[in-house]
């Protein structure tokens, strides 16, 4: 694997990271803190950090621009795995390692985005249809 190929595969792969985890600060975090009471934390968090209200009242346009890069780090890692794999005994291990650590980031940045948007559209709806059923 070049090192050009390298960089550009993990400055993506973390980008999509980063995008995840701030889709999860700014909805499955603060659903999470409410349900188990701790609201105070989470008025604390938003008045501290004013901006997360901004990228929450925004969540569709953060969700997909988090799924559209999560999808190109999965798009650039299947290509560099192909390429990888069409070199044959050209590539080493430390390579190996390197693509089998990307894939393990990407997979949870990918559960991460996956956890939020399911907090976020979901959870509220369930819990009001759990709530009618015991009614």
């Amino acid at each position: 694997m070049d090192k050009k190929n390298n960089i550009k595969t993990n400055t993506t792969l973390f980008t999509g990271t980063g995008l995840a985890i701030l889709s999860t600060t700014c909805c499955a975090l603060p659903i999470a803190l409410v349900s188990i009471g701790l609201g105070g934390a989470v008025a604390s968090l938003f008045s501290n950090v004013p901006w997360l209200g901004t990228i929450a009242k925004y969540k569709v346009y953060t969700f997909g621009i988090t799924a559209l890069m999560l999808g190109y780090c999965w798009y650039a890692l299947s290509q560099l795995g192909n390429k990888m794999a069409q070199e044959g005994a050209a590539c080493n291990i430390k390579d190996q390692r390197i693509l089998k650590w990307q894939k393990r980031i990407l997979i949870v940045s990918t559960i991460l985005l996956a956890i939020s948007v399911f907090a976020a559209y979901a959870l509220l709806p369930i819990r009001i249809w759990i709530e009618n059923m015991n009614q």
